[in-house]
C-alpha cells in the first residue's frame, strides 16, 4: 500500500501544469541573463562572472519558485480530510506525509534539473570547472529537502495554497538569511538546512499520527 499512495501523491504532482511551468519559468529567466549580458554586460560590484551571476539568479528563483511548486502539486488533504484519506486506504497519516514529502522533493528537483542546460551554457562561457557546477547543483538538490518539507507544514497548517505558499517562501528565505550568517558560501547553507529539513520531518511524520488520528470536534 505504501507504494500504492507514493504513485498516488506522484500523479497528482505531475498532472498538475504548475510543475512543467515552474520548470519552463526558472530556464528561461536563466536563459535571459546570458542574452542581456552578452549584448550590455550585467552591472555587478565585484567583477562575478557569468556563471557566478547566474548561479545567484538561480538561487533568488529556488527561494520563490521551489516553495510555489511544491505548493501548487501536491495533494491538498489536510486536517480531516487527511483523516479520511488514511482511513480509507488504511495507512497512517504518516505515511501519506510522507510520500507528499518525497513528491515534493522530486518536484523541486525536476524543476532544478530543468535549468541544466542552461546553466551547464553558462559554464562553458565562463570557463568555470565542471567539478564546480556539479557541487553547486548538488547543493540546490540539497536544498529541495528543507524546502519541501517547509512548504508541507505550511499546507498542513491552511487550506489557502496562495497563504501555504507565501508562508512557506517567508520562512525559506529568513531561514536561508539566518543560516547564510553563520555560513561561507550557499552550498553550506543547503546542507546545514537539509539536515535540519531532515529532522524536522523526522518531528512531523513522528507526531503526524498523534495529531491526525481522530477527526476533530466540530462545534454544534
Amino acid at each position: 500500500m505504501m507504494r500504492a499512495i507514493v504513485l498516488r501523491e506522484a500523479l497528482v504532482a505531475a498532472r498538475r501544469p504548475a510543475l512543467v511551468g515552474a520548470a519552463i519559468v526558472s530556464a528561461s529567466l536563466l536563459a535571459l541573463l546570458p542574452v542581456v549580458w552578452g549584448v550590455r554586460g550585467v552591472p555587478t560590484l565585484d567583477g562575478a562572472s557569468l556563471y557566478d551571476q547566474q548561479l545567484r539568479l538561480e538561487w533568488i528563483l529556488a527561494l520563490v519558485l521551489l516553495p510555489w511548486t511544491t505548493a501548487r502539486v501536491i495533494a491538498a488533504e489536510r486536517a480531516d480530510d487527511l483523516v479520511g484519506l488514511s482511513a480509507l486506504i488504511a495507512i497512517p497519516p504518516s505515511r501519506v506525509l510522507l510520500a507528499r514529502l518525497l513528491t515534493a522533493a522530486i518536484a523541486s528537483a525536476v524543476v532544478i534539473g530543468g535549468a541544466l542546460p542552461v546553466v551547464i551554457s553558462a559554464q562553458q562561457m565562463s570557463a568555470v570547472s565542471s567539478s564546480r557546477v556539479l557541487a553547486d547543483q548538488l547543493g540546490l538538490l540539497a536544498f529541495a529537502v528543507p524546502s519541501a518539507v517547509i512548504t508541507v507544514w505550511w499546507m498542513q497548517q491552511t487550506n489557502d495554497r496562495l497563504a501555504g505558499w507565501m508562508g512557506a517562501a517567508a520562512t525559506t528565505v529568513i531561514l536561508v538569511l539566518l543560516a547564510r550568517l553563520s555560513t561561507a558560501t550557499m552550498n553550506q547553507v543547503a546542507v546545514a538546512l537539509a539536515v535540519v529539513g531532515v529532522g524536522a520531518a523526522a518531528i512531523l511524520l513522528e507526531r503526524a499520527d498523534v495529531w491526525w488520528r481522530y477527526l476533530s470536534e466540530r462545534a454544534p
